[in-house]
């Protein structure tokens, strides 16, 4: 589904008391493959490229070297309607979801936007349309009414996901979209999106810096280190690590408590 081959890309950082800005390379060569209805996950450290670069599969950022294709066609060098096909295949959920919705807008008018890029809808249409995304995320058809602030984090970020699945993508980008929850809280948004991957046929490219959560959605794993891949596994591969970077996300992460964490994880997620 997704390509990525020798992708690179650097933004130039100021220095002081220097006339010439420095480059710093955010992502340096990489290659993937993401298949089809799988989960792909991308770990690592904060700062180590991991958002750039599911920018760049997105289309929001470019990068310097390299291609990123979709499907056989190349992200960022598109017709006017290859854009817009790829913009309604291809959408995320982002970390901060408080951020990510206009709080002057209705719950309904928020979910329906992408929608209304690509389809004309009357009144009775949209809430219809909502209504079922909302239901789908475990919010009620009630809520469409309602503003981002009356809703807790958890719940906003369920509107985030009705909002994303509402083009009927076929790639969802999760840029940490669960670290900014609560343990129980995150556990509620991880069991929605297994089944909605599993009743809507989605493919994940999943971004996270948390081991326990990569290990609970991931089919495949690369770790990412200073912007290059440094080890690419198999979920079940993960133990038999040889990448010291890969060894000290393990090792950072796997204290008793921790342990118990991804224990009450994985007996809570299972379907």
């Amino acid at each position: 589904m997704i390509q990525v081959q020798q992708v690179s890309k650097s933004y130039s950082q100021s220095r002081f008391f220097r006339k010439k800005n420095s480059m710093v390379k955010a992502v340096e060569n990489v290659s993937l493959n993401i298949k089809e209805g799988s989960c792909f996950t991308l770990l690592g450290q904060s700062g180590s490229g991991k958002s750039t670069l599911g920018k760049m599969i997105l289309g929001i950022e470019k990068p310097d070297d390299g291609v990123i294709l979709f499907n056989g066609i190349n992200v960022h060098k598109t017709t006017i309607n290859e854009r817009k096909r790829l913009q309604q295949s291809l959408q995320v959920v982002f970390q901060d979801c408080h951020s990510a919705v206009n709080p002057k807008l209705k719950i309904r008018d928020i979910i329906v936007e992408p929608i209304l890029v690509y389809e004309k809808l009357d009144i009775n249409q949209i809430e219809d349309r909502v209504g079922k995304l909302l239901k789908m995320v475990g919010l009620s058809e009630e809520d469409m009414m309602k503003y981002p602030q009356q809703f807790s984090g958890g719940q906003l970020q369920r509107i985030t996901i009705a909002r994303a699945i509402s083009t009927q993508p076929r790639l969802i980008v999760l840029d940490e979209s669960v670290n900014s929850l609560d343990v129980l809280v995150q556990i509620s948004i991880l069991k929605l999106l297994k089944r909605l991957q599993h009743e809507l046929k989605l493919t994940y490219f999943f971004i996270t810096h948390d081991i326990h959560v990569a290990r609970l959605l991931a089919d495949e794993i690369a770790i990412m280190h200073k912007g290059r891949i440094v080890e690419q596994l198999l979920i079940d591969e993960l133990e038999n690590a040889k990448h010291v970077a890969t060894k000290v996300l393990l090792d950072s992460q796997l204290k008793i408590d921790s342990i118990h964490h991804q224990l009450d994880l994985k007996e809570e997620l299972e379907l």
